[in-house]
């Protein structure tokens, strides 16, 4: 460099600086923020989940020296410093943009950055961004933020020792740190060991609301995330709530109890697994005797993947068809197929309860309302079952009810999930108690274990030892429902034996192997979900044609149907034509006439209601019918 040079660069005094530096924060992907916003104090700027901190006591970066200067000069300077916080329990997506205002004359190319320990950099040599009301803009840095983590960056700025010329004299350069970031997957902090990442997915809105539940009396409590609020280990399914609309105006801390009148809905989450394979229930009819021994502990591994990684173990490809194998043999294991419908699923959040009408005060009430109201949706003990009813309108209904969270009505191998891990070593694993309250009210449970099931196959009447209400039921709230539950504890799921019939959505092709047989659903092939091009095959499961109740080669692996075998006729009195699964319960395939599935029986059927009882009916207006909604949020 010749003195010439160095006397032009001296003339060169241009106006380079940062004229109040605002912090912008936008919720990009995932849209749990979606502003523009300046901060209102020197010092820091909050959103919900992202913070952003200024050390210094102005919100300008000042520059020492506004003319060209080396390296070593422009390293030296006293560096503008900031810290991103993430204030919430999820993971953050970042990058730290310097956008370039219209009021900027000079060129990127001369000006020298240097953000924190990295090598010093021309600013037109980063990744090009686009910010909305800047000239140009470019990313200094990317990174993520874990929950509760922060990350602090020193930023100087200096014009760089190669600058010449008349093309850069005179100018001013005006920018701006702009920080943009986004919402990674929900995460909680506590997570299970056991469950290999298929830990409970909570939503980015905050309507599913982590609870933990009083083993003494049902109480519940907001969870706090930093704690143990969940162990599939000791038997403990985690739980969440959404609250009415006054309840979400209490805002409710951790460890506050929620009050009951604040709830809507209660959901129980079940963790993706697979599942070692212990029949391939490829029964063709049902004339053998009942197997009195063939309920058995299913073997359960938590975890996402849908390939098996230990060599030791063959894992079979999923057959999620009606009547399927796969690669499938007793001894293998399969990812279960209610978790591989969803791309994305770590599991699903079911409803606690049978869907409840909202408001109705009596059996009668809930009956009268054959239509779509995801507003009338509550989920919660003590409700009237909401029946009589159209499959249709079930369906259009739970499809309705929370669609950010996917939600919609349950599936036959979605209840076949639950059953699985009932009768797992994670869940009571014997046979579910029935709830006997023959007004089908939610989360009831009989005193004693019924023996027998109807007397009668035509008036379906009540065995002895079972009644409505009083001696021989108790209400949730009675520490004596707990064994109503899958786990044997509040945390389960309840109703899933007695209380009304749930329709699940599982139904049978058409005569000629194609279509569906719709019987009285209010289905068509013009509606959806079965309209072409709009089948959704997410939210149903389809079975092959059939003429017969008893031809479980039909089944899906993993549905608790099949599998349940051998099948038996249990003889009651007079009576020789029950057909049984596990525990006695009644197992009526689905066919021609009946093309629809029903599960868990109800309060009438005694030793014939459980978890493993499946029936066939017309997806009509049935009086004692109800159903249950599933969440399938995937971030």
């Amino acid at each position: 460099m010749n003195l010439e040079d160095k006397n032009v660069k001296k003339k060169i005094m241009i106006g380079i600086g940062i004229a109040f530096v605002i912090l912008v924060v936008v919720g990009t992907s995932l849209a749990l923020w979606s502003f523009n916003t300046k901060q209102t104090s020197i010092n820091e700027l909050n959103s919900s989940c992202l913070k952003i901190s200024l050390k210094d006591e102005n919100d300008a970066i000042t520059l020492e020296k506004a003319h060209p200067i080396t390296n070593d000069e422009g390293e030296a300077l006293t560096p503008y410093t900031f810290t991103i916080q993430n204030t919430c329990t999820t993971s953050i997506s970042y990058n730290v943009n310097l956008g370039i205002t219209e009021n900027s004359t000079l060129n990127a190319k001369y000006i020298a950055v240097k953000l924190g320990e990295d090598e010093k950099k021309i600013l037109n040599a980063f990744t090009p961004a686009t910010l909305d009301n800047y000239s140009e803009a470019y990313t200094l840095k990317t990174g993520t933020l874990s929950g509760k983590d922060s990350i602090t960056y020193d930023l100087r700025l200096w014009m760089d020792e190669t600058t010449e010329g008349e093309e850069s004299m005179n100018k001013t350069f005006e920018s701006k740190i702009v920080i943009s970031a986004s919402l990674n997957e929900l995460a909680v902090l506590y997570k299970e060991d056991l469950l290999n990442g298929a830990d409970p997915v909570l939503d980015e809105e905050g309507k599913l609301i982590p609870v933990t539940i009083s083993e003494d009396n049902g109480k519940v409590t907001k969870a706090d995330l930093d704690t143990e609020w969940y162990n599939y280990e000791d038997q403990k399914w985690a739980n969440a709530v959404i609250l009415t609309e006054s309840g979400k105006n209490k805002n409710y801390k951790e460890f506050d109890e929620i009050l009951e009148e604040d709830i809507e809905s209660y959901f129980v989450w079940i963790p993706k697994y697979r599942y070692q394979i212990f029949d391939l229930g490829k029964y063709t009819d049902a004339n053998g005797s009942l197997n009195e021994n063939a309920a058995q502990t299913i073997e359960i591994e938590f975890g996402l993947t849908d390939t098996q990684d230990d060599e030791s173990k063959k894992e079979c490809a999923t057959p999620n068809k009606s009547g399927a194998d796969g690669q499938c043999d007793v001894g293998d294991w399969m990812t279960h197929p209610a978790f591989t419908a969803f791309e994305g699923s770590k599991g699903m959040w079911v409803g606690k309860f049978e869907t409840g009408y909202d408001g109705a005060t009596s059996t009668t009430e809930a009956e009268q309302h054959n239509e779509i109201a995801e507003d009338k949706v509550i989920i919660k003990p003590n409700a009237y079952s909401w029946t009589n009813i159209t499959i249709k309108n079930m369906f259009d209904t739970s499809y309705a009810y929370q669609r950010e969270l996917d939600s919609h009505m349950m599936k036959n191998t979605e209840w076949g999930a639950v059953a699985y891990l009932q009768h797992s070593k994670y869940g009571s694993g014997e046979s579910v108690r029935i709830n006997n309250n023959g007004n089908c009210v939610t989360g009831y449970a009989a005193k004693t274990e019924p023996t027998v099931g109807f007397t009668s196959y035509t008036d379906y009447e009540r065995p002895s030892e079972l009644g409505k209400d009083g001696t021989n039921t108790v209400n949730y709230t009675n520490p004596e429902s707990r064994v109503a539950s899958t786990t044997g504890n509040y945390t389960g799921v309840y109703d899933m034996s007695g209380g009304c019939w749930e329709y699940v959505m599982g139904v049978i092709k058409g005569s000629n192997g194609s279509g569906f047989t719709f019987g009285s659903s209010g289905f068509s092939t013009t509606t959806f979900p079965f309209k072409t091009g709009e089948e959704k095959s997410q939210y149903y499961d389809v079975y092959d044609y059939g003429t017969s109740e008893g031809t479980y080669n039909r089944r899906i692996l993993g549905d608790a149907i099949g599998e349940m075998g051998p099948f038996g006729r249990k003889i009651f009195g007079s009576q020789s034509r029950r057909l049984t699964s596990w525990y006695d319960d009644e197992a009526w395939f689905a066919y021609s006439t009946y093309p629809w599935f029903t599960r868990g029986g109800d309060f009438n059927l005694g030793s014939g209601s459980g978890v493993f009882n499946f029936r066939r009916l017309n997806g009509g207006v049935n009086v004692g019918h109800g159903f249950r909604i599933v969440l399938a949020p995937t971030k």
